[in-house]
């Protein structure tokens, strides 16, 4: 170490200045949800049509 000049081991060169704007972190990709391989519907059972009952009879008050 040369007591003439302390300095000249503290001044290294900065290899790379600091970036003043830093990158932005990636945001995570939204992970799709797997489709099924072969979907299936589910079957809509057809409504059954009503039977023919005897006609409502008023309640007697």
């Amino acid at each position: 170490m040369s007591a003439l000049n302390p300095d000249r081991t503290l001044r290294q060169p900065d290899p790379m200045p600091p970036d003043p704007f830093p990158p932005a972190p990636m945001p995570p990709e939204p992970v799709p949800p797997e489709p099924s391989p072969d979907p299936v519907p589910e079957p809509v059972p057809e409504p059954l049509p009503e039977p023919p009952g005897p006609e409502p009879q008023p309640e007697p008050a």
